[in-house]
């Protein structure tokens, strides 16, 4: 069972007063290690001493789990359930995922909750509120967002506009870059489902259970993450390579034709699926319908070859990007326009 990462973030005392501060406190430094029992078991009870506190507000309170009133269920998943969830007047989603012995449930449980907790001063991932963790189940608050992508694509049943893609694609960048940057992080697991969108507009990445720690920018196990959006390096099971942030480029890329084209640019079983990642020439985006720069950017993604495929550095100079930083797009207006159409 290796878990190419090793969990931090519960043991420094911070001052919790500050308008930023974050749920819990920031990480010390740690060492990569195996997601052994003990080795989880001593990072369940580091999170343990932070459990039952909200901050809201810049300011840290104690909570009771009693104190949260059920709203109605946003969705459930093979991790757990989500709620809309009511504190003192805040709206909260609420994600209850199973305590169990197994270690490597609980590894990604606490992986979770973790890179949300450590990620509070960044604006492009989901806002964590704090947590609570019973005999039973673990329960993290988050901001409540509208919909995550591949709903709406079920919902509005067309492709997202260039324009909207634009800012949808700078958001994603700067969270997974941020990730990197700051904390050695990489997502491993980049996905319409997991890309949120709230009412204003902001977009917002979301679901970091099988995230991995970068040993010297590299990540190790094979196996994290929805195979149908992996790339070739990983599903190829002759390469024993480890693998960098580029793999999350691949993700990316394949996101991209998705929700320019509204569905998922591979047909068949998933076993045929995974065949074409592997054996076939990558999705393109016609220059028909989109501009230079968008089939640019998703060329660049999607490359076969890993070394090939761009930085987020790179990502964030290139010109799709450059260019629609600088447009006034209103993703919120669009939003509620396409979602009054659907309903």
């Amino acid at each position: 069972m290796d878990r190419d990462f090793a969990l931090g973030g519960f043991g420094m005392n911070l001052n919790m007063n500050q308008a930023a501060a974050p749920p819990v406190p920031a990480p010390q430094p740690h060492h990569p290690s195996r997601a052994s029992t003990h080795n989880v078991q001593n990072l369940l009870a580091q999170a343990e001493k932070n459990s039952g506190f909200l901050t809201l507000q810049g300011l840290r309170r104690k909570a009771e789990i009693k104190e949260l009133e059920f709203v109605e269920d946003i969705g459930h998943g093979s991790c757990g359930t989500v709620s809309k969830c009511s504190y003192q007047s805040v709206t909260m989603a609420v994600k209850t995922m199973p305590r169990t012995s197994n270690s490597y449930e609980m590894s990604r449980i606490l992986m979770d909750l973790d890179v949300i907790c450590l990620s509070f001063d960044c604006p492009y991932i989901v806002r964590c509120f704090g947590y609570f963790i019973t005999a039973y189940d673990v329960r993290v608050c988050m901001e409540c967002m509208a919909t995550c992508l591949d709903r709406l694509l079920i919902r509005i049943q067309k492709p997202i506009p260039e324009n909207i893609i634009g800012k949808l694609s700078i958001s994603i960048i700067k969270a997974l870059h941020y990730l990197k940057t700051k904390h050695q992080i990489m997502h491993r697991d980049v996905k319409p489902s997991n890309i949120l969108l709230d009412w204003s507009g902001v977009i917002k990445l979301c679901d970091f259970g099988i995230a991995g720690r970068l040993i010297e920018s590299r990540a190790h196990s094979k196996q994290a993450g929805c195979p149908l959006y992996m790339g070739p390096e990983r599903l190829d099971p002759n390469n024993m390579n480890s693998y960098d942030i580029r793999s999350d480029v691949w993700s990316l890329g394949l996101t991209l034709v998705e929700l320019a084209t509204g569905h998922y640019p591979y047909a068949g079983t998933e076993f045929d699926m995974m065949s074409k990642i592997l054996n076939d020439e990558p999705p393109r985006l016609s220059p028909d319908h989109f501009s230079p720069d968008f089939c640019d950017l998703v060329e660049n993604c999607l490359q076969r070859d890993p070394t090939m495929r761009p930085n987020y550095d790179q990502l964030l100079a290139h010109p799709f990007i450059t260019h629609h930083e600088q447009l006034d797009t209103d993703v919120e207006e669009w939003f509620a326009d396409v979602m009054g159409d659907s309903a």
